[in-house]
């Protein structure tokens, strides 16, 4: 099942605010950027880049999952393994808002999503996004 019209506009708004403030530097976006898939209840973050033989066309590689589950109201926190399959994120496989999946993504204790390659981004609160 998709989300809602109103719920859809609050998850873009908070990924497109996430994407802003951590894409690479304008200068190399055409050779690596960062982008988002949302299909039914899932959110792909994905690392987006030129085909290495096809350089004028792009591919989409996911590198982390969320997914909204409506029975609890919970998003969970996915990694892709080495063979390809998703894995729940162990050190905090739920949360209780998509911004808080979305820092754990970039806190990534245990480095599975991009390493330290995400740019970090301390709000006001105090708290990163």
């Amino acid at each position: 099942m998709a989300f809602s019209k109103e719920h859809l506009r609050d998850i873009e708004s908070s990924l497109t605010i996430w994407l802003a403030l951590r894409r690479p530097d304008e200068e190399i976006r055409n050779k690596l950027d960062l982008g988002y898939t949302i299909k039914g209840q899932d959110i792909f973050l994905e690392e987006v880049r030129p085909i290495w033989n096809k350089p004028s066309e792009s591919m989409r590689n996911p590198f982390a999952k969320i997914k909204y589950e409506k029975s609890t109201d919970l998003w969970k926190i996915y990694w892709m393994r080495g063979n390809l399959k998703w894995a729940a994120y162990e050190p905090k496989a739920e949360v209780v808002k998509l911004e808080l999946a979305l820092e754990e993504i970039v806190n990534d204790p245990i480095i599975v999503f991009l390493g330290r390659c995400i740019k970090p981004v301390l709000f006001l609160s105090g708290s990163l996004l």
